[in-house]
């Protein structure tokens, strides 16, 4: 590509950040399987995993937070309940569709050797971390 010539070539220093996104999808994608919502769903694992709760609605909880519920809006999908999902948090579901989109996007970086693809997954990550934002905090400040 044209656009990325002028870039240095960052394929051998990009790889370990490739196999260490590849890692944390796939613990994002595995994580709401051990987690149970109580009164809501059971975990599927054996065991139940621990869940922290977010510093904001502990601290202050009059504030409002646009992440709120996003655990359980994910827990909610993994388990098929759309309806509990989007009650919980809308963005639940735009997180999962990118997280199972970025787990697919570490494997042509592991077998194409491009510098021009290692920027322009760079370029998507951001973006990808950008609407994210946009969408909690649209969907915080609209109330939906």
């Amino acid at each position: 590509m044209k656009l990325f010539r002028y870039l240095p070539d960052i394929y051998r220093e990009y790889r370990y950040v490739n196999y260490g996104l590849l890692i944390l999808a796939v613990i994002f994608l595995l994580y709401p399987l051990g987690v149970s919502i109580p009164g809501e769903v059971e975990p599927y694992l054996p065991f139940e995993l621990p869940t922290v709760s977010s510093y904001i609605t502990s601290n202050y909880p009059d504030l409002p937070c646009s992440s709120c519920g996003l655990t359980r809006s994910v827990v909610s999908l993994y388990h098929f309940h759309l309806d509990a999902a989007l009650a919980f948090n809308k963005a639940g579901i735009l997180i999962v569709a990118l997280a199972i989109a970025q787990f697919f996007l570490r494997f042509p970086l592991l077998f194409w050797k491009s510098s021009g693809l290692c920027w322009f997954d760079l370029i998507q990550l951001f973006t990808c971390g950008l609407v994210i934002r946009v969408f909690l905090d649209t969907s915080m400040i609209l109330g939906l």
